[in-house]
């Protein structure tokens, strides 16, 4: 996959996989009418969830993406249709281990996390 993903200003090393999604926020009185079964509310905003994965990573490669998605609000781009900049939080970076394969490397198989629009 030769998508550019950017947090923080960062390059992050090519992921294998993304999925996005473009969540409707509704107001909180939202629900349906008890006599009608109508859908009532009003849609608030629409935000992103970024779901992102990566193949095999280097310890060095792992720690650029650990260092890029911070705990905290920061800013991400992607091309989802068009190119897009977004203020965005993390959910938890996940990573599956290989360790050390023979060239004193560490290794990870895979690593994925959520990133969710502010």
């Amino acid at each position: 996959m030769a998508q550019t993903l950017k947090a923080r200003g960062v390059t992050l090393p090519s992921p294998v996989k993304i999925s996005s999604s473009d969540e409707i926020i509704w107001s909180s009185r939202t629900g349906r009418s008890a006599a009608s079964g109508k859908m009532l509310g009003d849609v608030i905003a629409e935000k992103k969830t970024i779901d992102v994965e990566w193949g095999i990573l280097t310890e060095t490669e792992l720690n650029r993406i650990r260092h890029a998605l911070t705990a905290g609000f920061f800013s991400f781009s992607l091309y989802d249709g068009e190119e897009v900049s977004i203020m965005v939080y993390r959910g938890t970076i996940q990573t599956e281990h290989l360790g050390y394969i023979g060239d004193g490397t560490y290794y990870y198989k895979s690593a994925t996390v959520s990133i969710i629009q502010q």
